[in-house]
Formats: C-alpha cells, structure tokens, sequence
C-alpha cells in the first residue's frame, strides 16, 4: 500500500478558499521509495492548499510525480539520500499520513 505523507500541518483558510474558487486541485508530490517501519511512501512536495481544497470540494486531487527536473530535491532520492530529503521537506510537524491524519 502506498502513504501520501506530509511534514506540513498549517493550512491558511484564505489560501484554500483561493484554490477553490480556482478549482486548482493539483498536488505535487515525489517518487515512490521505501522506508523501514512506513513502507512505500511518496512526499507532498507542494500543494498542501490544493489538497485541502480537493478535500473540501469532495473531488480527487491532481496527483503530479515530480523528477528532479521539477524539484532538485528529488535528486537526494535517486542518490539513496532518504533522511536528507526527508529533513528537507520536514516543514512544521512530523510526518503523517495525509488519507487519515496520523502520526507516522
């Protein structure tokens, strides 16, 4: 089974109300990989707003897998550098699960 997790709790509702009046449910996140303990998982990479307006507006979000043409911080996970992307993209919480909301 594959997580979607977050290190990104805070939501600012203007910014939610703003992508839902732009329908833009887009999410980015990274590849798959594996971690000890969590199984496959995929990072949010941006988009946390999206998804909470995807939420709100009872539609399935846009899923976009970055490479690291998107975002260079992809580059960590294809050198096996998965606690230093992890670290990177840990914002303002620990990870956790973002279908259910729970802790990792």
């Amino acid at each position: 089974m594959l997580l979607t997790i977050s290190a990104q709790r805070y939501i600012d509702d203007a910014t939610v109300a703003a992508k839902l009046d732009a329908e833009d449910f887009t999410v980015s996140v990274s590849p798959e990989f594996f971690v000890v303990g969590w199984g496959a998982v995929r990072v949010i990479t941006d988009g946390h707003h999206s998804l909470a307006a995807a939420k709100v507006a009872g539609v399935e979000p846009e899923w976009i897998t970055q490479d690291a043409r998107d975002n260079d911080t992809i580059a960590m996970l294809d050198k096996g550098l998965i606690e230093d992307f992890l670290l990177t993209h840990r914002i303002d919480s620990d990870y956790y699960d973002v279908a259910t909301g729970a802790d990792l």
